[in-house]
C-alpha cells in the first residue's frame, strides 16, 4: 500500500499543471483575430510538458519501488526536467513581455 501511495499523489499534483496548459491554450486562441487554431501557444506547450514530466516522474517512482538507488535516480531526473521546464517557461514570459507592439 505504501508503495502506491507517493506516485498517485505525484500523479494527481500533476493535473494543475494539465488544467493550466488548457486555460493558457484556450485563451489564446479566443484572442486570436482570425479564430484559428494553428496549434497551441508555446507556453501552453511547455505547461502541458512540465505535466507530462510529472506523470512520468510518478510512474518512474512506482517503477523503482523500494530501490533506493533507483528511486534517488527517478528523483533527480524529474527535479531536472521540471525545473528545466520552468526555467523555459519563464524565459518564454519574459521574452513575450520585452516584445514591444
Amino acid at each position: 500500500m505504501n508503495t502506491y501511495v507517493v506516485p498517485l499523489v505525484l500523479a494527481i499534483s500533476s493535473l494543475p499543471a494539465f488544467i493550466a496548459a488548457a486555460l493558457i491554450g484556450r485563451s489564446a486562441r479566443a484572442t486570436r483575430p482570425d479564430g484559428g487554431r494553428g496549434g497551441g501557444p508555446a507556453l501552453a506547450r511547455l505547461m502541458l510538458l512540465v505535466g507530462f514530466a510529472i506523470l512520468a516522474g510518478a510512474a518512474g517512482l512506482l517503477w523503482a519501488g523500494d530501490n533506493e538507488t533507483r528511486r534517488l535516480a527517478v528523483i533527480i531526473a524529474m527535479v531536472l526536467a521540471v525545473n528545466g521546464l520552468g526555467l523555459a517557461l519563464i524565459f518564454g514570459l519574459g521574452r513575450k513581455r520585452n516584445r514591444r507592439p
